[in-house]
């Protein structure tokens, strides 16, 4: 049976010397093997357990180092796929508010004599300058903090939480660029004070896709630090009254009776047009 996520590398020990096994047959890998490393899982394979040609092999052999090609192992092939898709979606969008920016410096060109139009435009390019900042950024909720007034011994401990929290999400090497406690705030239904919420910034979209499809199975986590840990985008304002509105907007539909609904880049749509739609995409 395939596994769920990204496996850890196997290795071995023979007396003083680790060795590293093939993630398929298990046996030891030696440098006259003609191998594959996988990109997700990081695991070695020989070419045979993982039926590639000796022609493919040579030609991956010979780009992969200057990352022209890329190879996955079956096991991960089919979870990169999607993740690629996702990320392909995410640059499209990208490319989009790019777009949009441009247009609306356009505009404010076009109407710097109407004060009025000149500060909707200005407060639309901040918004997409913001969003633009914050794209690579997750919150962590509910992530327990040391409670120190040393900002090194706080920072070190921060580090930690988020090394353990990995742990939990069996995630391997990401790419962190910073982490970062956000202002204090308190739990108004009782007073106490919560732990600060955790701005964590990645160098890719990579990983910080990979940690939020990963966070979903927080909730299910035997460990009472991480099960009530929650991790989503950092969003701008209006980004979090959208989403509150079109949640407010799923709740009272499907109160209604609605169903098979459910919210998707920015709009409430139905499962079946989803499926549809990813059909569409396979067939063409």
């Amino acid at each position: 049976m395939a596994s769920k996520g990204p496996r850890k590398p196997s290795v071995t020990r023979k007396g003083n010397k680790v060795v590293q096994d093939c993630g398929t047959c298990q046996k030891e890998v030696t440098s006259k093997d003609e191998t594959l490393q996988c990109e997700v899982c990081m695991q070695v394979f020989h070419i045979t357990c993982e039926n590639v040609s000796s022609e493919i092999y040579t030609v991956l052999a010979a780009n992969i180092a200057s990352s022209t090609l890329h190879w996955f192992c079956n096991a991960c092939n089919r979870g990169a796929v999607k993740l690629f898709n996702v990320m392909n979606n995410i640059q499209l969008r990208q490319e989009k508010l790019e777009k949009d920016v441009s247009e609306l410096k356009e505009d404010f060109d076009r109407h710097k004599e109407n004060s009025y139009e000149k500060k909707e435009v200005d407060c639309m390019i901040a918004q997409a300058i913001q969003a633009d900042k914050r794209k690579l950024n997750v919150i962590v909720r509910n992530l327990p903090e040391q409670e120190s007034n040393n900002a090194m011994s706080q920072g070190t401990s921060d580090k930690n939480q988020v090394a353990g929290l990995l742990d939990e999400l069996d995630i391997g090497n990401v790419n962190i660029a910073e982490i970062e406690r956000l202002p204090a705030s308190r739990d108004k239904s009782n007073g106490r004070k919560s732990p600060r919420l955790l701005k964590v910034r990645f160098k890719d979209m990579k990983s910080k896709l990979l940690v939020l499809q990963r966070a979903r199975n927080l909730s299910k986590s035997k460990s009472p630090v991480y099960k009530n840990v929650y991790i989503s985008p950092d969003l701008t304002y209006e980004q979090r009254q959208q989403d509150r509105k079109l949640r407010e907007e799923l709740r009272n539909r499907r109160g209604k009776g609605e169903k098979n609904i459910k919210i998707f880049k920015g709009s409430i749509v139905h499962t079946e047009e989803l499926e549809s739609d990813t059909e569409t995409t396979k067939n063409d």
